[in-house]
């Protein structure tokens, strides 16, 4: 009676379409490289045979999902794959896809999180969670506009930005921030040059930091979350008080924001792109 009982009250394993996986699978390849590519290389990326490969291919380009070039005879995504992908950007929704994951951050590192997009007038905040060692003295709120180079959103931000938009920007806020003397810190790069070194870095390290740039004796860092085509959505950024949290480039604070933002970018429909895929 109790045996029966206990298996009863045990959920059963949710079942899927093993196809469906397969054939999404498949797709995956197609979705990772820039061309259409031959039979045999989707093959060896995927892992399996090019028989079976071919029946679904066959299907998918049945269906516009997959479309195969008259000439070379390689496969690559059909156009209705792109309705399905713009289906998707009508659908998504970056609060719904953030808040969960910068509630959790705020939670573990203790201090405030924001998310910040690229706004009319600069890197704006549209939305922030609170940790414990979180202060209401932090005078940024929803809606405020920050400078680029003194703030870390601003600079991941202008880091993943076209040279072209972002270079008179600079140079504008380089004149002010001069003639102000506000530009006054190691940290803070004081030429065209060197602010295009600083983007470089922060393009390599996938992360910014500013210590003391917004408001004394507070440091932030920030990472991109970025869109289907790899261009920055926003970023999320972590800012307290010196040493109460950890705001080392390689520390686990830095971790833990960057695997966020890698997952948030990947429900956002980024994937890295295989370049070097050769035929």
């Amino acid at each position: 009676m109790d045996s029966g009982s206990g298996q009863a009250d045990r959920k059963p394993s949710r079942k899927g379409v093993q196809s469906i996986e397969v054939g999404f699978s498949i797709l995956d390849v197609l979705m990772g490289s820039t061309r259409a590519l031959p039979l045999k290389k989707i093959s060896q990326l995927s892992g399996l045979p090019p028989s079976k490969i071919h029946s679904y291919l066959v299907s998918f380009t049945a269906l516009d999902v997959v479309r195969q070039d008259a000439d070379t005879g390689h496969y690559g995504l059909g156009p209705r794959a792109l309705k399905l992908g713009l289906a998707f950007l009508d659908q998504f929704d970056l609060f719904s896809a953030t808040r969960p994951a910068m509630a959790e951050l705020a939670d573990e590192i203790g201090v405030t999180v924001f998310l910040g997009v690229w706004g009319n007038r600069g890197p704006t905040i549209i939305y922030r969670a609170d940790g414990p060692l979180s202060e209401t003295v932090l005078d940024i709120r929803v809606g405020s506009v920050l400078p680029i180079l003194r703030s870390a959103v601003g600079r991941n931000l202008a880091a993943h930005m076209p040279g072209n938009v972002i270079r008179p920007l600079i140079a504008q806020e380089l004149s002010h921030f001069m003639a102000s003397g506000a530009a006054d810190t190691i940290e803070d790069p004081h030429t065209l040059v060197t602010a295009e070194k600083m983007f470089e870095k922060i393009r390599t390290d996938g992360i910014s930091r500013v210590r003391g740039g917004l408001i004394s004796d507070y440091s932030a860092l920030s990472v991109p979350i970025f869109d289907f085509s790899g261009a920055p959505y926003g970023a999320l950024t972590v800012m307290g008080r010196y040493n109460s949290f950890d705001d080392s480039l390689d520390g686990d604070t830095a971790a833990k924001l960057k695997s966020a933002c890698q997952s948030i970018s990947a429900a956002c429909g980024f994937t890295p792109r295989r370049d070097s895929i050769e035929d």
